[in-house]
């Protein structure tokens, strides 16, 4: 059968409330069930069947799983999926290996379309990544196996960042044989790559003291679900009340927290909280209350390129792996007071505030199994080079080697 764009999407648009009830059906549908529920005719049925956009198995009718991740993708939605990313890693190398041999700009293109992908595709993956854990962590009802699918999540985070590596030393490596083409758009979409994974590499950080919190939540709900256990079974035995001093302790206990809690008698309006004011003002409860997620970032606008200009590359030479080394010897100063306070050589000079920071975080990444993450949030105010106050929050880690061992009152 001779099939067409045209045939395809016409055929979606008119059996548009048979593909939405399948999709969130996903299967276990009758053809009884799925003809009564959307009124589905018989030659609608056997023109998805000719097209393959439904599959029939022993009287039970699923979607095409090309068409779920279709529309997973587009919505950003389903399991994550790793593997993507690498797949076009490999694309790209393949068509600037293509390139370099041949100097030919028909490699270009798909080069472009590929770095694109990646563009997209890094983001989406992490989207994905925050809503399965925070899913995973509300809905999942059996503990070991959330606490089993948050660890293979943490894994998935680990590939990411591992595949965010790799693009960028690709990038980096083949840095003048990218803008020798004198291609603008090539140029342009690697600069806004290369942005994307700096901030996917905060996000990824973010991801991992969320997936810990939960952990460590999960945690502490087994072990308090463990021990109403022993205190039922000693109930139905009979002993809870003459055994035990249950009924004393209960009494000493107050667990209603807010009985003097007033709410407010008012609600902010929605017009306010999209205005300026109501910017700052939920900027300042997500500072009070630690809510880094809902801080956005602002991206910067494109850079203006011309073929002619010379390509300046101000990245700062710094030997991370001694300057590690060096703070793993000492245990006086937390990782950021750490690298504030240091001195670096003189051919690096002084580095700007801003620099600190990207060092620090490439340093979290680096050699996270070397330092200890307490999640305790600590604020210091900082004067930058333009005599600029600022107040930054900074998370305490320290070395491994530094922490001390937690000791159990039983």
């Amino acid at each position: 059968m001779q099939v067409s764009i045209n045939d395809i999407i016409s055929t979606l648009y008119y059996s548009r409330e048979t593909i939405e009830f399948l999709f969130a059906k996903k299967d276990n549908i009758s053809i009884s069930e799925l003809k009564s529920e959307t009124n589905m005719s018989d030659d609608m049925y056997h023109r998805l069947k000719s097209l393959e956009i439904i599959y029939e198995y022993e009287n039970t009718v699923v979607l095409n799983d090309s068409v779920i991740n279709m529309f997973e993708d587009i919505l950003q939605i389903g399991e994550v999926t790793p593997g993507i990313i690498e797949n076009h890693i490999i694309e790209v190398k393949r068509y600037l290996s293509f390139y370099q041999e041949t100097n030919q700009y028909k490699f270009i293109s798909p080069l472009k379309k590929y770095l694109r992908r990646l563009d997209k595709a890094i983001t989406r993956e992490i989207i994905k990544l925050q809503k399965s854990i925070d899913d995973t962590y509300k809905n999942e009802s059996n503990y070991k196996i959330k606490l089993r699918r948050l660890e293979e999540y943490r894994e998935k985070r680990d590939s990411l960042i591992n595949s965010i590596y790799t693009l960028q030393n690709i990038l980096s490596k083949n840095r003048s044989t990218l803008f020798i083409s004198g291609d603008n758009q090539l140029y342009q979409i690697v600069q806004t790559l290369k942005q994307t994974l700096t901030e996917n590499l905060d996000y990824l950080i973010e991801i991992q003291t969320d997936i810990t919190d939960y952990i460590n939540k999960i945690q502490y709900q087994l072990d308090a679900y463990q021990k109403v256990q022993q205190v039922k079974e000693l109930k139905d035995k009979g002993l809870l009340n003459f055994s035990t001093n249950f009924h004393e302790i209960i009494k000493t206990l107050h667990p209603i927290r807010f009985n003097d809690h007033k709410p407010p008698r008012t609600k902010i309006a929605m017009d306010t909280l999209y205005s300026d004011t109501g910017q700052q003002l939920c900027k300042t409860v997500a500072e009070k209350y630690k809510v880094s997620q809902l801080r956005y970032r602002t991206s910067a606008g494109q850079i203006p390129f011309k073929p002619e200009d010379k390509i300046l590359d101000h990245q700062i030479l710094i030997d991370t792996e001694k300057l590690v080394e060096k703070f793993l010897q000492q245990k006086e100063k937390d990782l950021f007071q750490y690298i504030m306070n240091f001195k670096f050589p003189q051919q690096v000079g002084s580095l700007t505030l801003e620099q600190k920071l990207s060092l620090f975080v490439e340093i979290l990444v680096q050699y996270e199994k070397q330092l200890s993450f307490s999640y305790k949030i600590n604020y210091i105010t900082i004067t930058n080079e333009n005599n600029e106050t600022k107040k930054i929050g900074y998370t305490i880690i320290q070395s491994l080697k530094n922490k001390k061992p937690n000791t159990i009152n039983v």
